[in-house]
């Protein structure tokens, strides 16, 4: 973990762009995060040029999305033009799913317990969708996964980048070296890290990422994006076609111009009339992470859960799902402890928000939780096991 951060001023982000989260503690960022003051703004003031129709040009749109493709590349250490935008995680997982050139009657391999997005895109093709087994905690086997790659049917190979159940931090890089050096297409789902953890899909060798906008970017419901590797781009061909995907339409005096003949870049698989004012939202939020800087998010994160890492080692009554260790942790912290749904309920009474998720409560804060509301979850925790966990 980086040494050398600036630390995050949260209060002064909560006043600027996180007003209301003084009205609990909002610790569930792995489901939805609160939209910042600058991101709703600037949903707001393209509303309102649309609704006065006459300053709104179809060059202002265009700008729009160029912005959003432009943010999400920055974000992940890619080019504008290997961007397509997409409304979810589910979009970019069926591109992959649907257009990759993977043969008939070969395997592609995920995980078991993968969260259904990275699962059922992958079901009933005409290659065979093979799930490999967790560990005894529920997470991914890496050793198992890695053995399972090394024979020659396996076409192409999808995991999350963070498991939604346990927060498990898979190794991307380690996969993608081992992906590419046998030609196997190498997916991942990054919506549970992308906001909360650095990510570069060249030193990962990521072949196809997708993300939806509503957790740690910070964005609209309906805005994500998928990045696929230039290098393949010519050898992906959409399966579902959209008229701004062709060439032809880059004219628009000219969309009579019946031509089969998709773009070069990723833009051949936007299927026509994008969000443009959730976009504006997800370029906002975009702004705002690379203001702060994701590894600050990070670092900030790894320190602010710290205290909860310790406080489930000295309560070994309390399974963890998560793995704890440096380099295996993400912000999401998965446990059971006996009796967890009212443990939970426990919390929620108390007005700290998290979710229940395969048995586990599952804590995940983001840029705007301080240290007082983790040591609060800790006090209502403590308070549970005094009670005997009621």
């Amino acid at each position: 973990m980086p040494g050398s951060q600036t630390p995050l001023n949260v209060r002064a982000l909560r006043e600027r762009d996180f007003p209301f989260m003084d009205e609990g503690v909002y610790l569930n960022a792995a489901a939805v995060t609160p939209l910042p003051e600058r991101t709703r703004r600037a949903v707001a003031a393209l509303n309102e040029r649309r609704a006065h129709v006459l300053r709104l040009s179809d060059d202002d749109l265009l700008a729009v999305a160029q912005a959003a493709r432009a943010r999400a590349a920055a974000l992940i250490g890619a080019d504008a033009d290997e961007i397509a935008l997409g409304g979810n995680t589910s979009y970019g997982i069926n591109l992959a799913a649907l257009s990759l050139p993977i043969p008939a009657g070969s395997t592609v391999v995920v995980s078991d317990r993968e969260f259904p997005a990275n699962v059922y895109p992958w079901m009933g093709r005409d290659y065979r969708l093979e799930t490999v087994p967790t560990d005894a905690l529920g997470r991914p086997d890496e050793a198992r996964l890695l053995e399972r790659l090394e024979r020659g049917d396996v076409a192409a190979f999808a995991i999350s980048s963070v498991q939604f159940s346990t927060g498990y931090r898979a190794d991307l890089a380690r996969f993608g070296h081992h992906c590419r050096e046998r030609g196997i297409f190498f997916v991942v789902d990054g919506i549970q890290s992308l906001g909360q953890i650095p990510l570069d899909v060249r030193a990962a060798h990521i072949d196809v990422l997708a993300s939806g906008g509503h957790k740690w970017l910070l964005s609209p419901f309906g805005t994500g994006f998928a990045y696929v590797r230039r290098e393949i781009l010519q050898r992906v061909e959409p399966a579902v076609v959209g008229w701004t995907g062709m060439k032809s339409s880059a004219d628009v005096n000219s969309l009579l111009d019946y031509r089969r003949d998709f773009r070069d870049d990723a833009r051949r698989f936007e299927v026509a009339t994008l969000p443009f004012q959730d976009l504006a939202g997800f370029a906002a939020s975009l702004d705002l992470l690379a203001d702060v800087g994701v590894d600050r998010v990070h670092e900030h994160l790894s320190k602010l859960l710290q205290p909860l890492a310790e406080w489930l080692v000295a309560n070994p009554d309390v399974e963890v799902a998560s793995d704890l260790s440096p380099e295996r942790r993400s912000a999401i912290v998965c446990f059971r402890p006996p009796s967890a749904p009212a443990v939970f309920e426990r919390l929620g009474r108390a007005g700290i928000v998290c979710s229940l998720r395969e048995g586990a409560i599952r804590v995940s804060p983001h840029l705007y939780n301080t240290r007082e509301e983790i040591g609060r979850l800790i006090r209502v925790l403590d308070e549970s096991r005094a009670d005997g966990w009621r």
